[in-house]
């Protein structure tokens, strides 16, 4: 039985979208999981470990890398079906009702369950249907059409992006490609503003399947003897963590840091039990700025997907924003914030990310206001980080990302682009 079916171009890009928003989430989990790894061995891990706790971040940062590309490359789908780029995604922990049944997306510290739930994740379709795996129920074929958009039921992301792969064959011989592919060319986002290897500009029906195969060839869809898979790669981490593990059955990885941390509870009472709200004021302030970083990151990713107004200038300062803003304010701040405390009603425990993104994180519609907002909005991460550091004895991180940030709002000057 088949779980995904595509019989119309809004069904396309309904699932396009669930696509994009699955790696949007996959990929703060990763982000998460590595912000909560130990770094030195000041923190209680030997020479020896060390060395195996950075391979594995740069093994997971390299995942992580590559759900980017993933989330870049949905985002180019549905452009060229004339769908819009989505950014936007339920925040984490997802409810039961996002996703299908075998997607219930967590923030989740390094560890053995980590490791376990990213396997899951990342399983191949072939692993999944084995004998006595769970498979859960799939749209009826007996249906003629289906005239309004709905949820698809599947066991695995490689699954999903066969059903779309089907999905844009199937439309491109019933529409024909002229018809298919009627995003202007470009509204792409590949070389030269955004450099990542197997970002594929869409166009017509072959470099569709060539972008989704990308996808495929990295990730969920993979062979099970695909030795650069994200499987097989969580799997050889899983069986380097169990080698350490039995020759020292006191090693730790990771800082406790709690799982879903948040600052405010979310209006879904369902997730309160998965929820761990962090109450110390500085460390609730703290995050509060990683989490108002991040998604101003967000916008500005998604300004340059929709580019409508942009020029080539303009194009390369949201692209240099984008990876700056990870790297250099993003990164190193939830790295820092894994280090303080989560307040008095978790005893021993670390904060950490939430990743949230508020109901106002929307895609500035024009240029003329993207580019003020976006000056604004830096303006006031730089002065958030200036009230944090008036608090005395804080992380030295903060000076750091502070001259980053008013770096960015000083090239967004007059509404022009301007030069590095």
């Amino acid at each position: 039985m088949v779980a995904v079916r595509i019989e119309n171009r809004a069904q396309l890009v309904y699932l396009l979208t669930e696509a994009a928003e699955l790696e949007h989430e996959i990929l703060c989990c990763y982000l998460f999981c590595t912000f909560t790894m130990k770094d030195s061995t000041a923190e209680g891990l030997t020479e020896a470990q060390l060395e195996a706790v950075r391979g594995w971040r740069r093994a997971i940062n390299g995942v992580a890398v590559q759900e980017m590309i993933h989330l870049a490359t949905a985002c180019n789908l549905l452009t060229a079906v004339g769908g819009a780029p989505q950014l936007r995604r339920p925040n984490l922990p997802t409810s039961s009702r996002a996703y299908p049944p075998a997607f219930r997306l967590q923030l989740i510290p390094f560890g053995l369950a980590a490791l376990d739930e990213f396997i899951q994740l990342e399983r191949p379709e072939a692993l999944a249907a084995a004998p006595g795996g769970y498979r859960a129920g799939a749209v009826s074929l007996d249906r003629l059409g289906d005239i309004f958009s709905s949820e698809r039921n599947y066991e695995t992301v490689g699954e999903l992006y066969r059903g779309i792969q089907d999905g844009f064959s199937y439309l491109a011989q019933k529409l024909g490609e002229d018809r298919l592919f009627v995003g202007p060319a470009e509204a792409q986002t590949a070389d030269p503003y955004f450099t990542m290897p197997g970002l594929i500009p869409v166009r017509d029906l072959a470099s569709a399947l060539a972008a989704i195969n990308v996808i495929v060839e990295q990730g969920e869809g993979a062979s099970p003897d695909s030795e650069h898979s994200h499987y097989n790669r969580f799997v050889a981490i899983r069986r380097e963590y169990d080698a350490l593990l039995a020759a020292d059955p006191a090693f730790e990885p990771a800082r406790p840091v709690v799982a879903n941390p948040c600052t405010v509870m979310p209006a879904d009472h369902a997730l309160d039990s998965l929820m761990n709200r962090i109450d110390d004021p500085f460390s609730a302030d703290f995050c509060n700025l990683v989490d108002g970083s991040y998604e101003l990151m967000v916008q500005v990713l998604a300004r340059m997907f929709v580019h409508a107004e942009e020029s080539a200038a303009d194009l390369a300062l949201l692209s240099d924003m984008t990876v700056g803003m990870m790297m250099d304010v993003v990164q190193p701040l939830g790295n820092a914030l894994t280090l303080l405390a989560a307040g008095p009603s978790l005893p021993g425990k670390n904060a950490g990310p939430s990743f949230r993104l508020s109901r106002g994180a929307a895609i500035p519609t024009h240029r003329s206001s993207a580019w003020p907002v976006f000056r604004e909005r830096l303006s006031e991460l730089a002065s958030y980080c200036r009230f944090l550091q008036a608090g005395g004895g804080t992380p030295p991180v903060l000076a750091q990302v502070r001259s980053v940030l008013e770096g960015f709002a000083a090239r967004f000057a007059d509404g022009e682009a301007v030069a590095s």
